[in-house]
């Protein structure tokens, strides 16, 4: 089982890097994301040399370079994933539904189980591969005299990750409803849009309501994890949401068979 899983996630990998979209997808990334840590680095340089100048050393002190920097960072590149995951996503099952080489899959000895699985671990090495160069900023920093605590940033990648397999995986599920790749980015973009904001919804809603959205909120959860706190309850709130996403993709591929 677990060499087709990984065949299938290897057949997902191949497709993505070779695509031109896949490419573009990198390389806006590499980009987006290098100019921001510039500037964040630049700024608290700013901020340092005028609390030095001003004597309000003790206002740097609190605000270090890890909270200015690299929990700023985290906390946008979280916000950035809206836009990115459906472009990750929209492709898996909607591509294969529109060349209809999805039944395909379906006549080889393969289980739903194992198509969903390949898929999904695909399109998370894929995420892997593209935020893994950004562990080289710490070298860099590191080199120019920058001091950070290594505590908050193994935090925040750990958040990071598993924030990316939840929005993954609502993005695969999203995917597995329609043939139409469009609609699938879109679709899944408002969701995320969605779900970003109930963190905002909270402070407004009345009732039941304010803690409701807190608690779905996926950003209200990803939160602690920039700022170096890594809570089992935030963690299992990602795991469910992964899992659940999964089920409901199992579920969405499975209703060919009631078909006729």
């Amino acid at each position: 089982m677990i060499a087709k899983i990984l065949s299938i996630a290897g057949k997902e990998i191949r497709s993505y890097l070779h695509s031109w979209g896949g490419i573009l997808v990198f390389v806006v990334f590499y980009i987006v994301t290098g100019l921001f840590f510039t500037l964040l680095i630049l700024n608290y340089s700013q901020f340092s040399v005028e609390a030095a100048r001003e004597g309000t050393q003790q206002l740097l002190g609190e605000l270090s370079l890890t909270q200015f920097v690299f929990s700023s960072f985290f906390l946008n590149l979280g916000n950035a994933l809206i836009c990115l995951v459906p472009f990750l996503t929209m492709r898996s099952f909607s591509a294969e539904k529109r060349e209809q080489t999805l039944e395909l899959f379906f006549t080889y000895p393969l289980s739903d189980f194992e198509i969903v699985l390949g898929k999904y671990l695909g399109l998370l090495f894929v995420f892997i591969l593209l935020f893994l160069p950004t562990l080289g900023y710490l070298p860099l920093v590191y080199y120019f005299g920058g001091e950070f605590e290594w505590g908050p940033i193994i935090s925040s990648y750990l958040g990071f990750f598993i924030l990316g397999g939840a929005y993954l995986a609502l993005g695969l599920y999203i995917s597995s409803l329609t043939a139409t790749i469009v609609f699938s980015a879109v679709m899944s973009f408002g969701v995320l849009a969605f779900l970003f904001l109930t963190d905002w919804l909270a402070g407004f809603a009345p009732g039941f309501w304010g803690p409701f959205f807190s608690a779905i909120s996926p950003v209200k959860h990803y939160q602690d994890f920039t700022l170096g706190v890594i809570d089992l309850g935030n963690v299992t709130f990602f795991l469910f949401f992964i899992l659940y996403f999964i089920f409901l993709t199992l579920r969405s591929i499975e209703t060919r068979n009631w078909k006729g």
